[in-house]
């Protein structure tokens, strides 16, 4: 057997691809998931599948790798049927925008393409993202997004909250009318919570630029905080 890290368990009865009837000989080739989305800062994820045959699994992208030498060797039998997860690790997407890969599997006659695509964004949920381009019409899965707190004039407590792979900070100069609880943290959920002072200015919007991390992922976070004037209109 070759050195690869998965798990293969065996699991007897039909196949939905069985032969003739009176011909034992079963063959399958049937994955668990068809698209994976994963965010910017995931390195590490799985493809599942039955069969009941030896199999090979080869990445079609650079930034996707089979854990082991991707292949492996059972005696077959038709009423062994072996679920098999294979492990990928993934490059962080530093691009800043969502990319396509597929991973290529193999046994018997049968053969699919498992498509992932990484997106370049970290797991943010609050602000929430406007899109900027998408990677294609039909998805709608955002090539690049814009993260932006947006405040009212007198509002005084706000929150960032994200998920994320790595450990974290959140860099850039805080301006005085703002403070943050904290500004690193371990690998999780998290949310920072945002004291702000009232903006009096009844002329001029004030911003912040931030940028959250997680390992080598980066995202530009901008909080606003609008000008008394424009909201008493």
């Amino acid at each position: 057997m070759c050195k690869v890290k998965f798990f293969l368990f065996a699991v007897g009865l039909l196949s939905l691809l069985a032969s003739c009837a009176g011909d034992p000989e079963r063959h399958e080739l049937t994955p668990v998931e068809q698209r994976i989305i994963l965010y910017a800062d995931q390195t590490l994820d799985s493809l599942r599948f039955y069969t009941y045959d030896s199999w090979t699994v080869t990445s079609q992208a650079e930034w996707i790798t089979v854990e082991g030498d991707g292949k492996m060797d059972v005696a077959y039998d038709y009423q062994t049927r072996y679920f098999c997860r294979v492990f990928l690790h993934l490059l962080p997407n530093t691009t800043g925008r969502s990319r396509q890969g597929t991973v290529h599997v193999k046994s018997y006659d049968y053969a699919y393409s498992a498509p992932f695509v990484q997106l370049g964004l970290l797991n943010i949920s609050h602000p929430s993202y406007t899109i900027d381009a998408f990677l294609d019409a039909q998805s709608h899965i955002p090539s690049t997004a814009h993260y932006e707190l947006l405040d009212s004039a007198h509002w005084t407590a706000d929150s960032i909250c994200f998920s994320v792979e790595n450990n974290w900070e959140l860099l850039g100069e805080l301006p005085e009318w703002l403070s943050a609880d904290k500004r690193s943290g371990l690998p999780g959920k998290h949310s920072v919570h945002l004291t702000l002072q009232p903006n009096l200015d009844t002329e001029n919007a004030r911003e912040a630029k931030l940028k959250l991390t997680s390992g080598v992922v980066k995202n530009d976070i901008i909080i606003r905080q609008l000008p008394a004037r424009k909201e008493e209109e």
